[in-house]
């Protein structure tokens, strides 16, 4: 009986997990991932004396755990010190890591880590296709296929998934050879579909990374060098059948006062670093920034009201001071050495993937508030699951469930 339950209760909470990825891009009523969790949660309660949960773990893995009280922590006082909202900072910074809570407490294989994967990337495949469909019926602007979310929601979902995708279907590793034809097919449908979404930031990362992916992924630097000339060729004309595509990356290097979205961004910024010089130990709070902004630091310029600062690095600074603000540079500072030590050592595909997942999250993250922000929760969430896999993978976190 007790067999039977286990089994029942590994069946729900890795469909629930599943459902969370096949549903990620549109707004559903129950949210899988705070299921998944609590449902584990139960039957680690409900199943400890028959199958107990045992965990191993290297000292990275417990170094990232310190490491992630420590953002939380650091980012809590600092809340606490400048009367910020403690239901923001549930939203924003508690409750994205759930996924990562239900992951390394759940017994997770390779198979099911793969599964998980695809669960979020087939359907950003899909989506590629409606975003081409409906640039084909006319839809010049910002299509975003049957996302329900911002624009951006989908164009960082895009820098986290895609070059993880194609590091996969570049590098020869113990996947197939049709897994990663298959893969390589959704990059030839996700390019096409990301000019059509005409989010620059995307263009710009993927822009240095992909060519960065073909150079590490193919030893004959010469065979490398031809794809990457096709890579481009291909890019271009796909550009060149979206007139709208063009202009607008045409505005890519402007800082006029014309080209609003890049003049505007400038003036958010020295409005945000002029809120942290004011600030500097603790900011202003979480959920103050656009109070903040709207009343003392908004210039006379501007022509937008926005609720943050469009940089991650800046929005921390501006809400959350040097104190929060240091959980954050900490975290990333590890996860890049974690992985690049990784990668040197091994030489395998998942840390150069995770690495320039990394990587394009980052630049991604110099123009818009990416991280722990409310509109951008799902993100931080799909975040925090790819990196507990990728302690997984790496065997730097093992979860076994054992019978008494």
């Amino acid at each position: 009986m007790q067999n039977k339950i286990y089994q029942i209760y590994e069946n729900i909470v890795f469909s629930c997990l599943l459902l969370y990825g096949l549903t990620f891009l549109i707004d559903t009523k129950i949210n899988f991932i705070t299921t998944a969790f609590f449902i584990n949660i139960f039957f680690l309660i409900y199943l400890k004396k028959s199958f107990p949960l045992q965990l191993y773990y290297t000292k990275e893995f417990k170094y990232y755990m310190y490491i992630i009280v420590y953002f939380l922590l650091m980012v809590f006082l600092s809340t606490i010190l400048s009367d910020g909202s403690l239901s923001i900072y549930k939203s924003r910074f508690i409750n994205p890591l759930l996924g990562l809570f239900t992951i390394i407490l759940f017994p997770m294989n390779f198979k099911r880590m793969f599964l998980l994967f695809l669960s979020f990337s087939v359907p950003l495949f899909i989506n590629s296709l409606v975003v081409i469909y409906q640039f084909y019926l006319g839809n010049t602007g910002r299509p975003t296929g049957f996302c329900d979310s911002h624009y951006m929601f989908l164009a960082v979902t895009n820098s986290l998934i895609l070059p993880i995708v194609f590091t996969l279907s570049m590098y020869k590793s113990q996947l197939s050879k049709k897994i990663r034809i298959f893969l390589f097919l959704m990059i030839l449908i996700g390019i096409p579909a990301i000019i059509f979404e005409n989010t620059r930031i995307v263009w710009i990362e993927l822009a240095i990374i992909f060519p960065l992916i073909i150079l590490f992924s193919i030893k004959n630097k010469v065979k490398a060098v031809f794809f990457i000339v096709l890579l481009m060729l291909y890019s271009i004309f796909i550009f060149n059948i979206s007139p709208s595509s063009v202009n607008r990356a045409s505005t890519i290097p402007s800082t006029n006062y014309a080209t609003q979205s890049n003049y505007e961004r400038i003036l958010m910024w020295e409005s945000a670093t002029k809120m942290f010089i004011d600030h500097p130990v603790v900011g202003v709070g979480l959920g103050n920034y656009y109070e903040e902004y709207m009343t003392n630091y908004r210039s006379p310029l501007s022509r937008e009201t926005q609720g943050h600062p469009h940089n991650v690095l800046l929005a921390f600074l501006s809400e959350t001071g040097l104190l929060g603000t240091s959980g954050y540079i900490l975290l990333f500072i590890y996860l890049y050495y974690y992985t690049i030590t990784n990668y040197i050592r091994n030489k395998d595909v998942f840390s150069l993937s995770f690495l320039f997942c990394l990587l394009a999250f980052t630049i991604n993250s110099l123009t818009d508030t990416i991280f722990c922000q409310l509109g951008y929760r799902g993100n931080t969430s799909l975040f925090w699951i790819l990196t507990g896999l990728y302690f997984i993978l790496n065997k730097h976190l093992i979860v076994l469930k054992f019978k008494a």
